[in-house]
């Protein structure tokens, strides 16, 4: 039990009997069922965040799986711990923070009328919008708000004439009754959508900070005194928004992929929940629960009368496999698993390459699908010229097997189907770069850069901007360092050359000519060549701790 005011004494005192938590004697209350302070409220607060359509879950290794009866997580694990908190206690409200979009081979496939179908049945009671949500464009974003079953909130989200998302079904806020007290819910999506992404030129944001300061006004206008921010900007944004606006008291978040808790499996980048200070003093709750639908968000807190948080309790919930499932939603998961049967059925390749892989490897350090992926890139691109290739963590969704390599791999691992280019940049440029992707705030390492044709070392214990202690091209007669002045052309993607994973300084630079390629193409038909894929060592990239 967190309490922070001395003079809600009595109050600790009261919430400790009815919880057991903060180190008084006595049995805790199961959730929901604790004693408020009078003339406040006990909340129940379910969430979830970047679910990526993990939509069977993950099994132990965080692949995705196919089938949900033996793996973690899952959309019909999720659907039944909601249903049946909700049955049990009448203070629960659940939240989906945004990212339901790409990450592994059901969505490659089945798209947008999949989590269409799943949405139907999923009991969230308000969702907001993440950044892949516009990985398919505003019209099919727009589609889609029409087929959910619950509110969609983006108060920062301003359309403009010519968007397909003007008038749109989407809202800034919610208000729900809650055992007699109002609890105003408020979206903020991800607005760093609009030049590397689909999304449309007239897809506008208002500024986040003055979006929910206007929020916050207008719902006290209406009485309501607890309000919940439900965000997709990352744990560090969610804590500085928690530190700058007054009047929020949760911050449901997602975007980082980012743990806090307590459990002996995960890197905790906090506590359960992260307590910050608003500009007044009152406590601000900030909560995530990793990602791939693998964990519930359980946040349970207690408002006085005046909205203020005096206690609270939780933790993120692993959906192991023991976890009930909800019956529809695992039958959708069977008939989607048998859609896409034929891609894992043909096999382009084998891998023989047993160091560790898959998307959260490739955002700490070398992995096997991005050296295969970003040598794939120079080969390619070696015929226009091009003498390095990179590509970004955050841009690899997937391992490359052990085993058998099937089209339904490549699809896991490369599921946005981004074109190849050619590029021309400077040494500095490419210096820039490096840099950008060991910077503190490269989102859990989606912007480290994955090279091939040169290699780098970064020392993390130097400041930010000087961490590249050594960058060196692989020359025909041996290593040379690159030079910041001298002009190099790289393969990579249509999406890091427009500046995507703010890379902006890969706006500049000259386009070499060269014929369209998908990545994916790409990538397998080097897998063809070159199978069996044989473990070609790291060192390639090498990250020094602090």
């Amino acid at each position: 039990m967190n309490v922070l005011r001395p003079s809600l004494l009595l109050v600790r005192v009261l919430l400790c009997l009815a919880l057991a938590l903060g180190g008084c004697a006595g049995r805790e209350a199961p959730f929901g069922q604790a004693k408020a302070p009078e003339g406040g409220l006990d909340l129940v607060i379910l969430h979830i965040n970047d679910m990526h359509a993990y939509l069977a879950g993950t099994d132990k290794g965080w692949q995705a799986c196919f089938s949900d009866r033996d793996c973690y997580g899952g959309y019909a694990r999720v659907a039944k711990a909601i249903e049946d908190a909700k049955a049990q206690s009448d203070n629960v409200i659940a939240l989906d923070a945004g990212d339901q979009v790409q990450g592994t081979l059901f969505y490659s496939v089945c798209r947008m009328p999949m989590l269409a179908e799943l949405n139907r049945l999923m009991p969230f009671d308000a969702a907001t919008l993440g950044n892949h949500e516009f990985d398919e464009g505003c019209a099919e974003i727009a589609r889609n708000l029409g087929r959910r079953t619950y509110p969609v909130l983006a108060a920062n989200l301003d359309p403009q004439k010519g968007c397909p998302l003007l008038g749109a079904k989407f809202q800034p806020w919610i208000v729900r009754e809650v055992r007699g007290v109002k609890v105003g819910i408020v979206g903020l999506a991800n607005e760093d959508v609009v030049e590397p992404s689909m999304a449309c030129t007239k897809t506008k944001f208002t500024d986040r900070r003055r979006t929910l300061e206007a929020a916050v006004k207008a719902l006290e206008a209406q009485g309501v005194h607890v309000i919940v921010a439900l965000t997709h900007i990352g744990l560090a944004a969610d804590r500085e928004l928690a530190r700058t606006i007054d009047g929020i008291d949760v911050i449901v978040g997602g975007h980082s992929h980012s743990y806090i808790g307590s459990s002996p499996d995960e890197k905790a980048e906090g506590p359960y929940p992260v307590v910050e200070r608003s500009p007044s003093g009152r406590p601000v709750l900030v909560v995530t629960a990793r990602y791939a639908a693998r964990y519930l968000g359980e946040l349970e807190v207690q408002f006085d009368r005046d909205g203020v948080p005096v206690g609270w309790r939780g933790q993120p919930r692993l959906l192991d496999p023991a976890s009930p499932r909800d019956d529809k939603i695992s039958a959708l998961a069977d008939a989607y698993a048998r859609q896409i049967e034929a891609y894992r059925a043909t096999q382009i390749g084998v891998g023989e390459i047993g160091r560790p892989d898959g998307m959260m490897v490739c955002r700490t350090g070398e992995c096997p699908s991005g050296t295969v992926t970003v040598d794939a890139f120079l080969d390619w691109g070696r015929r226009f010229g091009a003498v390095m290739a990179f590509t970004t963590g955050g841009c690899l969704r997937a391992r490359l097997p052990v085993g058998p390599i099937t089209r339904g791999d490549m699809l896991a691992m490369h599921p946005f189907g981004n074109t190849l280019v050619v590029k021309e940049f400077t040494g500095r440029q490419i210096l820039q770069a490096l840099e950008h992707g060991v910077q503190d705030d490269s989102h859990s390492g989606a912007y480290l850069v994955h090279p091939a044709g040169f290699r780098y070392e970064a020392d993390l214990a130097r400041p930010q901007g000087s961490r590249i202690v050594r960058a060196e091209l692989e020359g025909a007669k041996g290593p040379e360092r690159i030079e910041p002045g001298r002009r190099y052309k790289v393969a990579l993607t249509s999406y890091h050359a427009g500046g995507g994973d703010k890379l902006d300084m890969l706006k500049e630079g000259r386009i070499v000519p060269a014929p369209a390629a998908g990545d994916l193409e790409v990538v397998e038909d080097y897998i063809r060549r070159h199978s069996p894929i044989r473990d070609a060592g790291a060192e390639r990239l090498v990250l020094r701790a602090r």
